[in-house]
């Protein structure tokens, strides 16, 4: 009897074993993968004949999309990309470096990659530990050091290696005797190594009828990746579309449309093959880590990328973003480590994506991309353009208060009233920039600066005949109202507008740009100093009503403006609202009558420094996702000085390169003369001005100083400087031009 009841239990222990190392093996084998399709060189131009190709239709459509804005710091090529992507953040390749291999392939009739890699980094044989290895590793890491950023070149097979995931790569961009296996900068870790994978010859098959007599080996790598069950990161790079472009320009154009068309079928078909198998713990990511030439001449530089993840449909985006349909390419990292489960690195700068489920056609994703695309091929024109014309009018309206003042004459009378209708138009440009956001059409840069400025003249041969508080009055409290709602709306007018931010570029997706940011803080000033002006013309300023009714007023708006400034979930901008604080206490202290001596610049360095209390504060407190000041603010509460260092390094290298090649350096010194003009020449005229606007006056003050602040605070300050300080220039150039016929004396 005791000997059946204890065979019973052997039995029962044996079967409770067998059922849990099943359980084992099944949880293995439903362990997360993420594959990475990456097709050098596709860009939107591309993706509309892909979407509609019969093989990959109905995929696309269960697809989740959107654009990736590549910004590295180099060129916009494909190991840049890569490096951005795998990286997490800014990393330069070098051409020196070279590209991967495996370890076994010979570099020469002596060496291997293997023994390349002993040789420089001193790895002992049976401590190499991958297939697949970059034996320029020691130099691309050297040439990243002494950058203005902070390279975090392998950080993704880094992070996986730490927790026992596997890595793959397979695919090449191979060509005659060219090796280009760039993929594995994206998967490799910082030695560049990468435990599994095929890179070699075996990826690619003779053809004659194609680029280079070579293409992709589909079946190859849909076997291998197939197999691959042991990865928790699979990369493919697939070539044959960058091969086709490198020839294009020496292709007979029928020939490379139907070379064109052979690439993207073939591409279609393997593509449809791998859906079919997916698996539901895997993750399919689609997307090119950069644009072909063509694409790159026609400016339409963002990445497509096309998702699969067995439920979600939609568009694509992220806390980077805040835009729907668009990510960042600092983004993939954090996308792939959250479907890994594997908790972020610090301190990454993008998000994991998400779907917008609200969005779900490819349809609405291409018109959203071609609008973008338009605006970023029109907006040097019409920023150009619209920068020539602030230059050449400030400079006439100055030569001809110089020499034409005192001139009478039918001649001279009309051109001093078409120089001040084209000042007013000037003011006017700011606002209808933004409200041509709404219009979402595709005009060419002449249409678009031909509408403005026939809207802006007639709005200002509407008001000319108004007094100049009333006109400012007008024009400063419209534009200033219309950033502010817009901003607190979604900024929909902002992110169209050719003076807003431009995701193509990727210095800015959200908030408040440098653009705008000067032009909130010139108009909003202007405005409340127009506003006292115009209390103080009515005879009603020294009511005992108005004496606090006006300066609650002011405290209000300004205290609105900064807050829209500083709120991480709309303006988000620590220089636009330090450098409206400045303006705003300077001309709050001016418009009150108060003298600014040492005892206000105190107060005025406290408020700074409460300011950036603030700041750090509400970044570190808030809900919102970490924005680049949050970074900056834990960087600086866990003592990262270094890393603060490097950032304050990068934004004074850009401002100074902006000050040195940008247009708008020019603008904003062409109106520091002019104000010179103004106020230094015998008449000095806006002391005779001074007289008949005071509040007008002391808000200039205001505008400079805040002009200045933002010049200084900010890493893209010039353009702020440019844009405030033409809320100073321009309403006193058009008194000036009144002179005659007030007859003001000018002595």
């Amino acid at each position: 009897m005791k000997t059946k009841i204890l065979l019973s239990l052997l039995a029962s222990l044996i079967l409770f074993a067998a059922t849990n190392i099943g359980n084992r093996t099944a949880t293995a084998k439903e362990a997360q993968q993420v594959l990475v399709l990456f097709v050098e060189g596709m860009s939107f131009l591309d993706m509309e004949t892909f979407a509609g190709n019969p093989a990959v239709d109905k995929w696309v459509k269960e697809a989740s999309a959107g654009a990736v804005s590549m910004r590295t710091p180099g060129a916009r090529t494909a190991p840049n990309g890569y490096l951005l992507m795998g990286s997490g953040g800014q990393a330069q390749y070098s051409v020196k470096s070279g590209t991967a291999y495996h370890t076994t392939e010979s570099l020469s009739a002596r060496e291997t990659a293997g023994d390349r890699v002993r040789e420089l980094g001193g790895i002992a044989e049976n401590n190499l530990g991958s297939s697949i290895v970059y034996p320029g590793i020691y130099r691309l890491l050297a040439e990243n050091e002494d950058k203005p950023f902070s390279a975090r070149i392998g950080l993704l097979g880094d992070t996986l290696a730490a927790r026992g995931i596997r890595v793959s790569a397979y695919g090449n961009g191979d060509y005659e005797d060219a090796r280009q296996r760039y993929s594995v900068l994206f998967a490799m870790d910082r030695k560049g190594r990468v435990p599994h994978g095929d890179i070699s010859a075996n990826s690619l098959l003779p053809a004659k009828e194609y680029p280079y007599g070579v293409k992709t080996n589909y079946t190859h790598i849909l076997n291998q990746i197939q197999d691959d069950q042991k990865s928790g990161v699979v990369t493919v790079q697939l070539s044959d579309l960058a091969r086709l472009y490198q020839l294009a320009n020496d292709m007979e154009p029928t020939q490379f449309a139907r070379h064109y068309h052979q690439v993207l079928t073939d591409l279609s078909h393997f593509v449809d093959q791998v859906l079919q198998r997916q698996k539901k713990n895997q993750l399919i990511i689609l997307t090119s880590p950069a644009v072909h030439v063509v694409a790159t001449k026609e400016k339409a530089l963002l990445s497509p990328i096309l998702i699969w993840n067995n439920k979600d449909r939609g568009l694509l985006t992220s806390a980077t973003t805040r835009q729907s349909g668009l990510i960042s390419g600092v983004d993939i990292l954090p996308t792939v480590l959250a479907w890994l489960n594997v908790p972020p690195p610090s301190d990454l700068a993008g998000h994991a994506v998400k779907v917008d489920l609200e969005r779900k056609t490819m349809n609405e994703l291409l018109d959203q991309v071609k609008q973008i695309h338009h605006t970023y091929a029109t907006r040097p024109a019409v920023i150009y353009t619209y920068v020539m014309l602030q230059i050449i009018t400030l400079a006439c309206a100055a030569l001809l208060w110089l020499w034409g003042k005192r001139r009478a004459g039918a001649i001279y009378s009309g051109l001093r009233r078409g120089v001040r209708l084209a000042l007013l138009a000037l003011l006017w440009f700011p606002f209808l920039l933004l409200v041509e956001g709404m219009l979402g059409w595709n005009a060419s840069g002449q249409v678009v600066l031909g509408l403005l400025i026939t809207v802006a003249l007639l709005a200002s041969f509407l008001q000319e005949h108004r007094s100049l508080s009333h006109t400012t009055l007008i024009i400063c409290g419209t534009t200033a109202l219309a950033i502010l709602i817009d901003g607190c709306s979604g900024a929909t007018m902002m992110r169209h507008s050719y003076l807003g931010y431009d995701p193509v570029i990727g210095a800015r997706f959200y908030g408040l740009g440098n653009e705008y940011e000067g032009v909130l803080i010139g108009s909003a000033i202007l405005f409340v100093a127009s506003l006292y002006q115009a209390y103080k013309q009515s005879d009603k300023y020294d009511s005992p009503r108005n004496s606090i009714l006006l300066p609650g007023v002011a405290a209000i708006f300004f205290g609105l403006v900064l807050y829209y400034m500083v709120a991480p979930g709309l303006g988000t901008d620590a220089g636009g609202f330090l450098a409206g604080l400045v303006g705003f206490f300077v001309a709050f202290a001016r418009l009150q009558g108060l003298r600014i001596g040492k005892k206000g610049l105190l107060v005025l360095a406290g408020g700074l420094m409460l300011g950036v209390a603030v700041l750090i504060a509400g970044s570190l407190l808030t809900d919102q996702p970490l924005t680049h000041v949050g970074r900056v603010s834990q960087q600086i509460v866990s003592g990262e000085w270094a890393e603060v260092g490097k950032m304050l390094e990068r934004k004074l290298a850009m401002n100074l390169r902006l000050i040195r090649v940008s247009m708008w350096s020019k603008v904003f010194v062409v109106s520091l003369v002019v104000l010179g003009l103004l106020a230094l020449r015998n008449d000095r005229f806006l002391r005779h001005l001074a007289m008949d606007t005071p509040f007008l006056v002391k808000g200039f003050a205001g505008v400079i100083a805040g002009s200045l602040a933002g010049l200084v605070l900010n890493d893209s300050g010039i353009v702020t400087a440019a844009t405030c300080i033409v809320f100073l220039v321009v309403p006193a150039l058009y008194a000036a031009l009144e002179e005659p016929a007030h007859e003001r004396c000018s002595t």
